[in-house]
């Protein structure tokens, strides 16, 4: 193998390893915050507005209203992958255990990605995609179920369940509208970042319940480096070089990983008991990952 085939493939499966890393520790980080000092406005004012700056040179060259796409599909883009998805994601966490968010948030993205694809894309799906699906779907039966009936058997596990749910199907409507905008990607990032951070900061100014003044720094900077460093930019980073490197399909699998490693992550650092039923969800639905996105045409789901 060539020295520099042999290079991009390293670069590419650091890079797949820092992407799993990245998803793992922000859904764990976030369960941390938002049941000990933090309210998910907190995160959320973190997530999006140090991406925001960081990323400032990128809206000056691009601008901060392109053009392209229409006003209506940039408006999707941004409640999609921004403000709304992650308040969604993080109040869920408030509620449900860790191994919930880990299996839900990821494993409900691509089912729902791929319905609203069929409706306003035209896309159609072989069986193998298809068996993925329904895979995910048994896993996330497991995981509801168990939330009506067993461990955390409480309105509050169910409504952090569904706001998981929720902030899937934002994601989905976010996929499906990036892909119809033409923008680039880190356009794309420094977009939803400056907008969600221009709705988020008068949204936490007049909050009334805020721990970002008084909680301790340790736990501040943790959420700095969880929230805006390695999910708003590390992550990104991560996942493109994958994608670059290694190809959509491969990248994609990085789904696969992160509830289980979410679920292990909770049961080992945030002492949250795993029931038998929960477990079976989580591993169904990385495998359903796995299948749908190494499927045959995978790679047009996710690019």
């Amino acid at each position: 193998m060539p020295a520099d085939a042999r290079s991009t493939i390293v670069v590419g499966i650091v890079a797949w390893i820092a992407t799993v890393a990245v998803g793992a520790s922000w859904q764990l980080a976030t369960r941390f915050g938002v049941t000990t000092h933090l309210s998910p406005i907190d995160l959320a004012l973190l997530r999006y507005l140090i991406p925001a700056v960081a990323l400032t040179p990128v809206l000056v060259r691009k601008g901060i209203l392109p053009r392209s796409p229409r006003p209506w599909i940039l408006a999707l883009i941004v409640a999609g992958g921004g403000l709304p998805f992650g308040l969604l994601g993080m109040a869920g966490a408030q509620f449900a255990p860790v191994s919930h968010m880990g299996a839900l948030l990821p494993g409900s993205m691509p089912v729902f990605v791929a319905l609203l694809s069929a409706l306003f894309l035209g896309e159609r799906f072989g069986w193998a995609r298809l068996l993925g699906l329904g895979v995910i779907l048994l896993g996330v039966g497991c995981i509801v179920g168990d939330a009506l009936s067993g461990f955390g058997a409480n309105r509050s596990v169910i409504l952090g369940d569904a706001l998981f749910l929720s902030a899937g199907l934002l994601w989905a409507v976010y996929t499906v509208a990036y892909r119809k905008s033409g923008i680039d990607p880190w356009h794309g990032a420094a977009l939803i970042c400056f907008w969600s951070a221009v709705l988020v900061a008068p949204v936490w100014t007049l909050a009334p319940e805020t721990g970002l003044r008084d909680a301790p720094t340790a736990d501040i900077a943790l959420q700095i480096a969880a929230q805006g460093f390695l999910a708003g930019l590390l992550g990104l980073a991560a996942y493109g070089a994958a994608i670059q490197r290694l190809g959509a399909a491969v990248a994609a699998v990085s789904g696969a990983v992160v509830p289980g490693l979410t679920a292990l992550g909770g049961f080992i650092l945030l002492d949250e008991p795993l029931s038998a039923s929960a477990g079976l969800g989580v591993a169904l639905v990385a495998i359903g990952l796995w299948a749908f996105a190494g499927a045959p045409g995978s790679r047009r789901v996710f690019t």
